[in-house]
């Protein structure tokens, strides 16, 4: 067993970048299996820099780590070869020597991210990026997409598909009123930064089970995009992105077999986030706590949106979403759990409400429903836990924190039988707690 998995339990935004970042330092390899640049990940580099990740893994900060882009996810030439100069610009080597792109990917062309745009300018909206995410996937299932291959095996077929589907949006485009594009002039671009990808793209599965299979196999950590609640299968459907969040996409998103899975570790934040639509069972209303939780905005751990900038909603630790979660990412295996922004919780005041239950047509629920109409009718329990009035961002021992910091992690403990792993006290790289 050589895979270490990560992925969010909640809504996504957990800070999943920040301890990807820290395990990458004892790993080999650090592979993306979903997903495309609707996610954002953000890493603190050792000068105190942030680095904004979309699609490249975590793992690209570490000189050592080989970062592939699995067969699972979604690419966007343009945004992928733009967020490569970024990495770039920041005086980090990226090269086929420690980047590799699966050919098994699929390509998002751009008339689907037209076409994401005239659905969230609609009534149907359901707060999408606009990446083109759900569109690209729909081409995928019908069998009428692009994989990554196209770009070494017929960059012509590719500009014929991309000039092809903007032609055949175009009326519908006028008839909205949207801004007249060159559609040739579109469709060649965009070959052309596709071209520019050329040198990454390879059989990442063939690469990534060749490495497993050594006397002395590779260390993987497999990075997961957003997070439960988004899941395509498991999630607050039709809330959702169009992939697999859980620690079983892993598998399909990179192409390697389960037995190969060692330990799972889920993300959770201490004052849960979301962007965008959906049911938020715990969700905070109140202007002035949410004033008072969000703090600075300007800071690099400001509750906006990596891809999106969107400012986003807030709610209380919620308990029984986390159990289905470990449920259904694998509580029986080694699992652990990693929390950030323990640091927030004190903006809280003298009391931390936690959510413990749900109440739902008379019933009392330890564990989520399973549906996003039945988050709806759901009403939180809360238990309340004594608050600490330290500063907690300098420690970086357990034992070192406030009583009432320990037992609050305790209680987490307690009630999920999950082990906290690591502790987020701010958001830079050096502080957090390892257990």
């Amino acid at each position: 067993m050589a895979i270490d998995v990560i992925v969010g339990l909640q809504r996504g935004d957990e800070g999943k970048g920040r301890f990807v970042d820290m395990l990458a330092e004892d790993s080999n390899v650090v592979a993306r299996f979903n997903g495309g640049n609707n996610a954002g990940h953000t890493v603190v580099l050792p000068d105190g820099r942030d680095l904004a990740l979309h699609l490249v893994p975590s793992g690209i900060a570490h000189s050592h780590t080989m970062n592939i882009i699995g067969n699972g996810t979604l690419i966007n030439p343009i945004k992928l070869v733009e967020e490569i100069e970024d990495i770039k610009s920041k005086g980090i080597k990226v090269s086929r020597d420690n980047l590799k792109l699966s050919s098994a990917s699929h390509l998002i062309l751009p008339h689907h991210i037209y076409d994401d745009e005239i659905r969230e300018a609609g009534a149907g909206g359901q707060g999408s990026t606009k990446s083109g995410i759900a569109q690209v996937s729909s081409y995928k299932a019908m069998r009428t997409g692009a994989r990554t291959e196209i770009i070494k095996n017929s960059p012509k077929k590719l500009e014929e598909l991309a000039y092809d589907g903007l032609m055949a949006q175009k009326p519908l485009r006028e008839a909205l009123g949207l801004p007249s594009i060159n559609e040739k002039e579109v469709a060649k671009k965009y070959v052309e930064y596709a071209q520019m990808l050329r040198e990454y793209v390879t059989d990442t599965v063939f690469w990534l089970n060749q490495q497993l299979r050594k006397p002395k196999p590779v260390k993987v950590l497999a990075e997961g995009a957003q997070a439960f609640l988004l899941d395509i299968d498991h999630g607050m459907y039709p809330f959702t992105t169009s992939s697999s969040t859980t620690s079983g996409g892993a598998t399909i998103g990179l192409g390697v077999p389960p037995s190969f899975i060692k330990n799972i570790v889920g993300v959770a934040k201490a004052i849960q986030s979301h962007v965008g639509g959906g049911p938020f069972v715990t969700e905070i209303h109140d202007k002035k706590l949410l004033k008072q939780l969000h703090g600075d905005m300007k800071k690099i751990d400001a509750e906006k949106g990596t891809t999106t900038g969107r400012v986003r909603r807030l709610g209380y630790f919620d308990l029984p979403q986390i159990r289905r979660a470990q449920m259904v990412n694998g509580e029986e295996t080694n699992q652990v759990m990693a929390l950030s922004k323990l640091d927030w919780v004190q903006r809280f005041g003298d009391k931390i409400p936690i959510c413990v239950a749900y109440q739902r047509k008379g019933k009392t629920l330890k564990i989520a429903p399973d549906a996003a109409y039945k988050l709806d009718q759901s009403e939180p329990v809360y238990e309340y836990l004594p608050n600490w009035e330290e500063d907690i961002t300098h420690i970086r021992d357990f034992e070192k924190l406030p009583i009432n910091a320990q037992n609050y992690i305790n209680y987490i403990e307690h009630q999920t039988g999950i082990p906290i792993s690591m502790i987020g006290v701010g958001p830079q790289r050096d502080q957090v707690i390892t257990r």
